[in-house]
C-alpha cells in the first residue's frame, strides 16, 4: 500500500436455469469444495491465504498471463445473501477466488476450528492491485458509484498511480443488461476491472458478462471508490486494529443498521450450527 494512503453448494441445474447468466462459465468455475486450501462457511469456499500470498502466488501470475479471473471479497452479508438466494450463491461459488473480507468470516472459521490465516479487506486488496498495476503499467477500468465519485476516482488514481493507464470509467446507474456498458469495457481491453455496484449487483454483472471478455481480473469492490476518493473516510487505524471498522461505519452511517443485523444472524447460525 503506498505511503500517501497510509497517511490518511448449489446444483448445476439451478445455475443453468437462472436466465441471463453465463451458465457454461459458472459450471466450469465451480470450485473444488474439497480443496485443502479453502475453508467452508455456509457452502462458500474461502481461500485460506494471506494478502501477500494472494497477490504473489495467485493474482500477479494470472495478471501477467492475462488469465481471466473472477474475485469475490465476501463478508458475512454476502454469505447470508448467498444462503438466502440460490442464484446468487451459484454466482459466488463460480468465482475463481473468494476471500474473507470481514472479521465475522474469520471469527466464524475459528468457531468451526478451521482458522483462516487472516482477514483480507477488499479495500486494501484493491489498493495493492492498483499499486501493482502502477508498477506494471496495466490498464484499469472503473465501473460504478455516482458520476461525481467516478470522476473523482479517475482523478485520484491518475494522481497517485501515474503509470496506470485509465482504460475507462462509468458510473453505476445503468441496467445490468445494458450492452453499451459491456461493449465499452470490452473495447477498453482493461487488465483490471473494478466493479463498485454493491452486492448483489456487482457480482451479478460480472457473472452475467464475463464470457464477453478475453482477459481481465474482475473484482467487486462495494463502496471502495467512495473511500479511496475521501468521499466517505475509512475508519481510523485504531478502530481497524481492534476489528471494529464495522462499528465505526455504523456510527457514521446509521442507515446501515439492517445490514449489521445480518452479521449478527450470521454469527448466531455459525455458533449454533444452523448453517
Amino acid at each position: 500500500m503506498p505511503d500517501w494512503f497510509r497517511e490518511k453448494s448449489t446444483p448445476l441445474i439451478e445455475v443453468s436455469l437462472y436466465a441471463g447468466y453465463s451458465s457454461m462459465y459458472m459450471q466450469e468455475r465451480l470450485p473444488n469444495m474439497n480443496d485443502k486450501n479453502t475453508v467452508q462457511i455456509m457452502d462458500i469456499a474461502f481461500l485460506n491465504t494471506t494478502k501477500k500470498q494472494l497477490m504473489e502466488k495467485y493474482l500477479e501470475p494470472r495478471l501477467q498471463n492475462q488469465t481471466k479471473t473472477f474475485l469475490v471479497t465476501a463478508n458475512p452479508e454476502i454469505v447470508m445473501k448467498a444462503r438466502e438466494d440460490p442464484a446468487y450463491k451459484a454466482i459466488v461459488q463460480s468465482a475463481d477466488y473468494v476471500i474473507p473480507d470481514g472479521i465475522g468470516i474469520v471469527k466464524a472459521a475459528n468457531l468451526k476450528k478451521q482458522p483462516l490465516k487472516e482477514r483480507i479487506p477488499g479495500f486494501e486488496l484493491m489498493v495493492d492491485l492498483l499499486d501493482y498495476a502502477d508498477e506494471k503499467g496495466f490498464r484499469c477500468y472503473f465501473l460504478g458509484a455516482t458520476a461525481e465519485v467516478s470522476e473523482k476516482m479517475v482523478a485520484t488514481v491518475s494522481k497517485n498511480f501515474p503509470d496506470i493507464v485509465i482504460a475507462g470509467s462509468h458510473h453505476g446507474f445503468f441496467d445490468l443488461d445494458d450492452p453499451a456498458i459491456v461493449e465499452d469495457v470490452a473495447k477498453s481491453k482493461a487488465d483490471l476491472i473494478f466493479v463498485a455496484l454493491g452486492l448483489p449487483r456487482q457480482e451479478q454483472w460480472i457473472a452475467k458478462h464475463i464470457d464477453r471478455f478475453e482477459k481481465g481480473l474482475f473484482m467487486g469492490v462495494g463502496g471502495s471508490f467512495d473511500t479511496l476518493t475521501g468521499t466517505i473516510p475509512r475508519a481510523p487505524q485504531f478502530w481497524i486494529n481492534l476489528n471494529l471498522e464495522w462499528l465505526y461505519r455504523l456510527l457514521k452511517q446509521p442507515f446501515r443498521w439492517k445490514r449489521i443485523l445480518k452479521v449478527f444472524e450470521f454469527m448466531a447460525r455459525v455458533l449454533f450450527r444452523r448453517e
